[in-house]
């Protein structure tokens, strides 16, 4: 999913797998529990959101707007509306958006909007108490990803918070990653491994890409970005969850 190619392809074929990449979330496979299953983990996740604002600001976090950057199907959109006066959903993929306008209308939402995103979210109007993205900037290549990460602070309000996920290292041996890498640029290798795991010959390869945790943190605290942050360890990878307080 590192092109927007791929994503909306992901969006238009099987959305609740592109968010969340587990087998029981293919649309051939989803049942009535794992689509409960998918949408609490969207609720648990912006509750430790909600904790971890707290644990750094010393204070409740009650925001009164969001933005969440790459929505897919709505999965934090819904417990991001049960928490603020509105939420603007962004994403590159059209079949992600629609499928998230139904979903909030399922879950009685409706103090939300849609709108496709691209790098300078120029169809996003004014700043947000809370501009959120999770699972998303890991699936764009760092040189493109800092720059989306730089639009999205600066559309952070004054006192809001710009909270999101990054990978920002790599613990996997180095010929490992390679290999890995080669699928992203060289078809055929992705093609190959997909028929050894009985998937789609044609099924696009979910890139990873790590960030540079120093730099990010040097764009933001040039623009007087407060910054604190929490890493756990992730399939190989160094996981952070970055939390930048503008302030007032």
């Amino acid at each position: 999913m590192g092109t927007d190619r791929d994503w909306k392809r992901w969006g238009a074929t099987d959305p609740y797998f592109g968010v969340c990449s587990q087998g029981r979330f293919h649309t051939n496979a989803m049942t009535a529990e794992s689509r409960a299953e998918f949408f609490a983990s969207g609720e648990a996740h912006i509750a430790r959101i909600w904790r971890d604002i707290g644990n750094v600001a010393g204070v409740e976090f009650s925001p009164g707007s969001a933005l969440d950057f790459g929505c897919g199907v709505g999965r934090l959109v819904i417990p991001l509306a049960r928490r603020t006066r509105r939420v603007t959903g962004v994403d590159i993929s059209p079949s992600m958006l629609a499928e998230a306008e139904r979903n909030c209308s399922v879950a009685g939402i409706s103090n939300t909007e849609f709108l496709e995103s691209d790098d300078g979210m120029t169809r996003v109007q004014g700043s947000f108490d809370l501009v959120h993205s999770y699972l998303v900037l890991q699936h764009i290549p760092w040189g493109r990803g800092r720059k989306i990460l730089q639009t999205l602070a600066d559309r952070v309000a004054p006192n809001g918070f710009l909270a999101v996920q990054i990978l920002t290292g790599d613990t996997s041996k180095p010929v490992i990653r390679s290999m890995v890498k080669l699928r992203y640029v060289f078809p055929p290798a992705n093609w190959a491994r997909n028929l050894l795991r009985g998937r789609s010959m044609l099924e696009p390869a979910m890139q990873l890409h790590t960030y540079d945790l120093d730099l990010v943190r040097e764009d933001l605290e040039r623009r007087d970005f407060v910054c604190a942050q929490v890493d756990e360890h992730w399939q190989g990878f160094r996981n952070t969850f970055l939390y930048a307080r503008r302030p007032a």
